[in-house]
């Protein structure tokens, strides 16, 4: 069976220890590999996923490492999907803006390199709370659209 005649989306379940990233990160890296991703692509994506679940512990758990995340990962002909699931404090993901990069200090950089790493980034925030981050990455680079 070939990765892309999976019967349904990959499923990882998993506490906000960061200790169990390992378990996104290998996830990720794998299924990018298995679909032909160039190798700066596959670690790029590892990465922003790493950082997103990151964010995730961090922000909407308050560093809690007893809560879960949700992980899904659609793999499709063109493109791997990745839904990223939390139960935490609700956020207004119009709120979300990435630190000027010309502002020296430590952290806030993770949007901007999350935005860079992947070609689509959507939040949701379910009827039943936390939110839902979806990210896209195509198998081959997509123009923005012309206007």
């Amino acid at each position: 069976m070939s990765l892309l005649q999976l019967s349904g989306p990959v499923i990882l379940d998993i506490p906000t220890d960061p200790a169990s990233l390992f378990l996104v990160r290998g996830v990720v890296e794998r299924l990018a590999q298995r679909m032909d991703y160039p190798p700066e692509d596959v670690n790029r994506m590892v990465l922003a996923v790493d950082e997103a679940c990151t964010n995730v512990i961090r922000h909407a758990y308050a560093n809690s490492p007893d809560k879960r995340i949700v992980i899904t990962f659609t793999a499709h002909e063109d493109r791997l999907e990745i839904g990223i699931r939390d139960f935490g404090i609700p956020a207004d993901p119009d709120g979300f803006a990435p630190r000027d990069l010309q502002e020296v200090k430590p952290g806030g950089l993770g949007l901007h390199f999350i935005r860079s790493a992947m070609d689509e980034i959507t939040y949701d925030i379910p009827a039943d709370g936390g939110m839902l981050l979806r990210l896209v990455k195509y198998r081959t680079h997509r123009e923005e659209p012309r206007k």
